[in-house]
Parts: structure tokens; sequence; C-alpha cells
């Protein structure tokens, strides 16, 4: 008697009529996708995007990429390419 019911409920459920457009899933446009962005220290950059972070008393060059749909830093250059602003020495004060 429980398979009959069984049975009988199985193919009410599985009957083309009864899915009906409830269970088909979104119909309407596709929502567009977010920017994925890496996070450092007081801000956020864009996917490919290079930074020059102090790692270990060492420069080095980091880039922003997308590891199993996380978002991460990835060491790509010991060192940086971005130049420092040197500053002029000050002139001796005169006495």
């Amino acid at each position: 008697m429980r398979r009959l019911v069984f049975l009988a409920a199985l193919a009410v459920l599985s009957s083309p009529g009864f899915a009906g457009p409830a269970l088909k899933g979104w119909t309407g446009p596709k929502p567009e996708k977010p920017p994925c962005r890496c996070r450092y220290a007081g801000g956020k950059a864009v996917l490919g995007e290079k930074i020059c972070r102090i790692r270990n008393g060492k420069m080095i060059t980091l880039r922003c990429d997308l590891v199993l749909n996380n978002t991460s830093w990835t060491a790509i250059a010991s060192g940086c390419d971005i130049a420092q602003a040197s500053i002029p020495p000050s002139a001796p004060t005169p006495l």
C-alpha cells in the first residue's frame, strides 16, 4: 500500500503541469556580476592591478588575482617597479 501511494505521489509531482514556471528558475534578465576586488591597507584593487608592499622586510610586487573563485594577492616579483621620490638634502641653516 505504501509503495502504491509513493508511486502515485511521484507520478503527480513529476507531471509537467505540476512543476510549472515556479520550479523552472529565474527567467528575468541576468544580474550584472559584481566586480572582484582585492583588499589592502586603506583600499581595494581590481583584478590585475599591481601594488608594492613590504613583506618580511623586503619590497615585493603583488598582483590581484582570482584563485579558486576567491581574490588573492600573488607575489610576481621581488622589488618594486615604482620609483621612490627622492628628498633633496636640506641646506645647512645659517647660524
